[in-house]
């Protein structure tokens, strides 16, 4: 099943709510992917102490959220979407990225989008193995990408807009064989987890006042 727009609703292969920035990333996704390699809004485990998964059932304030993932013959792709306004400044080594608005008058601080991808990624590695795995940060229509610096290897930068150009340009080939492919999808439904709903919200809802705040000082 694919996610659709039905007027203002998402319909899912499942109950969610994405943030609006995330379902625009999933539907363009979608002419990029198959629709059923595509997880969006998915839940899994934090890492034990060890590093590896735990088997048990787990707390909600134990879960991590990644924004969406996608797979295909090149590997894993692990996305997350940044809904901002404004100039961005960032570096891949520095704790904390800049956010610019009101051509300037505005500064806001976020965290380093690549070192929040990078917990994503190794709690994906765990589950799924040693597979290539791209780290992709999606920024929303209204950014500008000023200035980045030092972005490591299999990291890619974008605007939703640049985002097809961006997936284009990964020169690795098809590494993965379609046995594989199936594989990990078939890992990534068997680990993911499905929260309540308020956990869901609660998520959504966080993001949503983020993006209110910048407004308001946008404004």
């Amino acid at each position: 099943m694919q996610y659709k727009i039905r007027g203002t609703k998402v319909v899912s292969p499942y109950p969610v709510k994405l943030t609006p920035a995330e379902a625009r990333l999933v539907f363009m996704l979608q002419k990029y992917f198959v629709p059923e390699r595509i997880f969006a809004d998915y839940f899994l485990p934090k890492d034990d102490k060890d590093g590896s998964l735990s088997e048990k059932v787990m707390a909600e304030t134990d879960l991590l959220q990644i924004d969406c993932l996608a797979v295909d013959r090149r590997g894993i792709f692990v996305f997350e979407s940044k809904d901002y306004a404004g100039w961005i400044y960032g570096h891949g080594g520095r704790v904390h990225w800049t956010q610019v608005l009101a051509y300037g008058k505005n500064k806001n601080q976020f965290y380093n989008p690549i070192r929040q991808n990078q917990a994503h990624i190794k709690a994906i590695r765990a589950l799924c193995g040693d597979y290539p795995i791209y780290s992709v940060i999606v920024f929303g229509r209204e950014v500008t990408l000023k200035v980045l610096e030092d972005i490591p290897k299999d990291c890619i930068i974008c605007t939703q807009a640049g985002l097809y150009n961006a997936l284009g340009s990964l020169s690795n080939g098809e590494i993965l064989t379609e046995d594989e492919v199936e594989e990990v999808c078939q890992k990534l439904a068997r680990g993911r987890v499905f929260p309540s709903t308020r956990v869901r919200a609660e998520h959504a809802a966080e993001i949503e006042n983020i993006v209110e705040f910048c407004e308001k000082k946008y404004d």
